[in-house]
Parts: structure tokens; sequence; C-alpha cells
């Protein structure tokens, strides 16, 4: 992989792509098109967390790392039947993003590229629901 301060000569892949990867600061002349994944590295980056639940309560969907708390910017639900359903940090922490929700409907909340919503350090991320129903979600997050 070439160093930071080397020039990066592209290639156009057998599929017709073109591909090379580097680390560091990259700058581009002409026009770029980035197609998925991208997958973004340090300070800032955030992380993608996705999964299904369906327990009566609360149900741990983003457990932080010791000594770290859950900084969340996206969080989506969708249930399969209609509940009631909202996020909290910790198991008694006040009830965000609640809505009564009609089957296979999304319910999200986009705080911001500078706003977002944290729990208190150690404090799971939770998504309580009102009956056992299956509800798929969605998290974008950071741990600080």
């Amino acid at each position: 992989m070439p160093t930071p301060s080397q020039p990066v000569h592209i290639q156009q892949s057998p599929e017709g792509g073109y591909t090379q990867p580097v680390s560091g600061t990259v700058s581009v002349g002409g026009t770029v098109t980035v197609a998925e994944p991208v997958t973004v590295d340090g300070p800032g980056a955030l992380t993608i967390a996705s999964g299904q639940v369906s327990g009566l309560g609360n149900n741990t969907v983003v457990t932080p790392a010791s000594g770290k708390r859950v900084r969340v910017y996206y969080a989506s639900y969708n249930p399969l039947l209609a509940v009631e359903a909202a996020f909290r940090f910790g198991s008694t922490g006040s009830l965000w993003l609640r809505n009564n929700v009609t089957a296979n409907s999304v319910i999200a909340k986009d705080f911001g590229d500078l706003r977002f919503i944290q729990g208190a350090i150690d404090e799971p991320l939770i998504l309580n629901l009102s009956l056992a129903v299956s509800i798929n979600w969605t998290v974008t997050y950071q741990e600080v």
C-alpha cells in the first residue's frame, strides 16, 4: 500500500471499476464515484448497527465498551406488527422516539451531523417494546 506522500496510481479492474486501497489523506482531481461499502476509521468515525429484537419490555441493542458511552446520531425501528416502541439508555432511563406504530411502519430520527443524544458511561442503548413483537432496528452511533 502506498504511503501518504507517494502518488497513487489507480488502474481499471477487469470488472470495469477503478480500485486502489489507500490510507491517510487523499486529494482527488476530477469526478469520483464511491461504491459501497465505505469504511471510515479514526476519530469521529460512526458505527452502524442493526438487528431484530422481539422481547416484551427492554431489549439491549448496543452495549458500550467499559468506561464508554453511546452517542446516537441516527435511530430507527420498523415493527412487523403494531406495537408501542421507544429507545432509552439504561433499564430505567427516559423513553425517546416513543411511538404507537402500526405494522410495517418505519420510525426514524436523524439528529444531524452536529447533534446527538447520548447515555451515561457504561449505559446500554435499549429498545423498549409494549408487546413481544419482532421489530427491526438501526442505529448510527459512536462510543465516546
